[in-house]
């Protein structure tokens, strides 16, 4: 019994961990989520000679 609260934190976490991942399947039922999209972006080549 000397284990009972180090027993009882990891079930703890055990059952957080697994209705975290349930609800996130639950919830990509619902609304599935949307892909991140990229951004153009245009690079410099040259710094500016004044920027520092």
């Amino acid at each position: 019994m000397r284990n009972a609260p180090a027993l009882a934190a990891r079930l703890a976490q055990t059952v957080t961990e697994a209705l975290a991942r349930a609800s996130e399947r639950l919830l990509d039922l619902v609304e599935p989520r949307r892909q991140a999209q990229l951004v153009p972006v245009r690079v410099r080549r040259h710094p500016r000679q004044g920027s520092r």
